[in-house]
């Protein structure tokens, strides 16, 4: 992970500014078809806050990041938001949650450290909980930004999921340009 970018005050403005029109509506709605409102879910990653505010809307939502910065901007916004500074390698928690929700969050995480989070957030969910996660779709690694990014494919995901989770949607979808990302909804087994 780029723990460095993240705490960078410059580096996390031109985050914030590259990404103003970019965020999770289809996978919120999404996720809206499987889990009833007021469910309680753990948002990875969530940078300056778009989701986290949309997610509210419908849900119980736990907001984290690993950047210290961007929860500090978020709890100047609203001081009462339920935030944690969690590593989505390792997700040192012990709440339970109904979903864990990721946008873009995990695309820094080499393949082993996402099959990682992926163990990890089968223990934290609660019976039948859900994941939904959007990466890159392709394959390899590219930098941008002093930023690695990692693509996935269906393949890839399907490989690292299938032992602990039932796969409910595994969709290509547009995030800057036509089938850019992938996103999966998986269910606990």
């Amino acid at each position: 992970m780029e723990e460095n970018f993240y705490e960078n005050e410059e580096k996390v403005d031109g985050y914030a500014e590259f990404t103003p029109t970019h965020d999770g509506t289809l996978l919120i709605d999404v996720l809206g078809e499987y889990l009833p409102e007021a469910a309680a879910v753990l948002e990875l990653g969530m940078g300056p806050g778009k989701d986290f505010k949309k997610l509210s809307q419908r849900y119980r939502v736990t907001g984290s990041d690993f950047s210290q910065l961007f929860l500090q901007r978020y709890r100047e916004q609203d001081p009462a938001a339920d935030l944690l500074r969690l590593d989505a390698r390792t997700l040192e928690t012990d709440r339970t949650f109904d979903a864990i929700f990721s946008n873009k969050a995990l695309i820094h995480l080499s393949s082993d450290e996402l099959q990682q989070s992926f163990e990890r957030q089968h223990e934290l969910l609660n019976d039948n909980g859900l994941i939904l996660h959007s990466l890159w779709f392709g394959e390899g690694e590219r930098s941008f930004n002093d930023l690695t990014l990692v693509y996935h494919n269906e393949q890839d995901l399907t490989k690292m999921l299938e032992t602990s989770f039932d796969i409910v949607a595994l969709e290509k979808h547009a995030k800057m340009s036509d089938d850019d990302s992938i996103y999966v909804l998986a269910r606990k087994k």
